[in-house]
């Protein structure tokens, strides 16, 4: 029985393996869906339509001009790079997924979450709103280059205990890291029982001494505990100014 969606965040970059098998890994242990989204960033459009732009080759190393019909070139190639590295990931554990394509931003991005139960994502380039963290719990994954790669769950406490266990119970049992959970809420006590709670539910994994909670009683003090649980690798979304 499919329970939920998972939605993995897919990059206008080569397709970050390591996310999207953590991605597939607890679709497999909810039964849920797992939906990849690529979102073309339109910040990539606006930069490339800029006249003194410029992409360098890797083989040749010259420069040549950038406009925006070869960026959407690229971005075209590196989706589908990213289907067919997703169908790969999926029919190891035959689950059930998706593909879609979306032009946006980040901030339309973590809209888009509100409608999956988790979103997964790899930390490097991840960029959060100061304001505004969506309902669905975020996992980030920093890949870095290891065999072991770093889980950090992002929150609120209107995020259910016993699902957010549920999602990390595979990772504890299987990461050679400790699992962080960064939980925004502003009431110390509303956080201690939300805390107490999931620990109490995670423990019955095995693992619980791999498993980490900080709280951040405001938007500026997440950013900051962000900053350090993943290795500096998630960034504070700026505001494109016209």
């Amino acid at each position: 029985m499919i329970r939920g969606r998972i939605l993995v965040r897919l990059e206008a970059a080569p397709p970050a393996r390591v996310t999207m098998e953590a991605a597939a890994g607890i679709a497999a242990h909810l039964e849920a869906e797992l939906v990849g989204l690529f979102v073309e960033e339109i910040e990539l459009l606006h930069w490339a339509a800029l006249p003194f732009t410029r992409e360098v080759g890797l083989a040749s190393a010259r420069s040549r001009p950038l406009d925006v019909k070869a960026m959407e070139r690229t971005l075209r190639s590196l989706a589908n790079e990213s289907r067919e590295a997703l169908a790969e990931v999926a029919a190891r554990t035959s689950l059930r997924w998706s593909f879609k394509v979306a032009r946006g931003s980040m901030p339309e991005l973590l809209a888009a979450a509100a409608e999956a139960d988790l979103l997964v994502a790899r930390a490097a380039g991840m960029r959060l709103r100061p304001t505004h963290v969506p309902s669905a719990p975020i996992l980030l994954v920093q890949e870095r280059g290891m065999a072991s790669p770093r889980f950090v769950a992002v929150c609120t406490a209107a995020a259910r205990p016993e699902e957010l266990a549920l999602s990390l119970n595979g990772l504890l049992r299987s990461s050679a890291e400790p699992v962080d959970i960064v939980l925004l809420c502003e009431d110390p006590v509303l956080a201690a029982q939300w805390e107490r709670k999931a620990r109490a539910l995670l423990a019955e994994t095995g693992g619980p001494h791999k498993l980490r909670i900080a709280v951040a009683k405001d938007h500026a003090e997440l950013l900051q505990l962000l900053s350090r649980r993943a290795g500096g690798s998630v960034q504070r979304f700026r505001e494109r100014h016209q």
